[in-house]
């Protein structure tokens, strides 16, 4: 019976292979940072700036094309071709290391960056951290950066989770966070990531409320995680798009089974194995 089992095991890898990678890697991956730090040690979400610039060269090496939020938003609604083999970086909350420490590497690589900033951490004369969470971008930042190699998407106002708030809350936080990016001058993409990856995913009326308020907004487009990469042709649900989340402890091989979509199905085999 040996000889059989080998054969099963193909089948059942080429099967998820199929489901989290896409038709033969042939999806777009999101990759999703938190925090970048040249200081600090690498944890769940924070990436050493060190490994972060192994992985701007690595992608630039691959071939792989940095895109913009708006650059996808052109593709899906006017057929707008992307250049080969897109790759979106999105990273999160706004950290200030966003600033310090990765701009200058996408300026070195010439990279496009997305940032879903959490509008109620920009730190301004009347809003100084650092808070808890870590030090912000500081508003005039937020503005260079956004002149050239980056985007921001919408974070919520104060990083609230939309898997435990009513929607009437969500209502009047995206009402405020939008009010208070537009009073900063910070523009934005009708584009939103749920903080924590949380929304009501097990109860179908709340998920579609939350869907409603974002339409209501003007958001288009919503990301949560899954680890696995979106299909080039963008068919299903625009507020589940997926993104691949980078581990700070994550090393190099890791990362670039991330890359293709197959961390998940990679730690599950080796779960199995073990």
């Amino acid at each position: 019976m040996a000889y059989l089992f080998i054969p099963a095991v193909l089948v059942f890898i080429l099967i998820l292979m199929w489901l989290y990678a896409g038709p033969f890697f042939k999806g777009m991956p999101v990759l999703v940072y938190h925090k970048i730090s040249s200081t600090k040690q690498p944890d769940y979400y924070t990436v050493a700036a060190s490994r972060m610039r192994e992985h701007l060269e690595y992608i630039t090496k691959k071939g792989y094309n940095t895109i913009f939020i708006s650059d996808m938003i052109d593709y899906i609604e006017k057929g707008k071709p992307l250049p080969p083999k897109p790759l979106m970086i999105a990273l999160e909350d706004g950290f200030r290391d966003s600033y310090t420490d990765v701009y200058p590497m996408l300026k070195e690589f010439n990279c496009k960056a997305n940032i879903f900033i959490v509008a109620g951490f920009v730190q301004t004369p009347d809003n100084l951290g650092p808070r808890a969470e870590g030090e912000f971008l500081h508003v005039d930042e937020a503005k260079l950066m956004g002149k050239d190699l980056v985007e921001y998407g919408l974070h919520t106002m104060y990083h609230h989770n939309y898997g435990v708030i009513s929607p009437e809350e969500m209502d009047e936080d995206m009402r405020i966070s939008k009010k208070r990016l537009d009073e900063l001058g910070i523009p934005y993409q009708p584009c939103f990531a749920y903080p924590y990856a949380a929304y009501n995913k097990n109860d179908p009326a709340k998920k579609q409320a939350m869907f409603d308020v974002l339409k209501k907004h003007g958001v288009r487009y919503a990301f949560k995680c899954g680890d696995r990469l979106n299909n080039m042709s963008f068919k299903g649900n625009m507020f589940l798009l997926k993104r691949l989340t980078v581990n700070g402890n994550y090393t190099m091989q890791q990362f670039k089974l991330t890359l293709m979509g197959l961390i998940r199905i990679t730690q599950r085999l080796e779960r199995i194995l073990k």
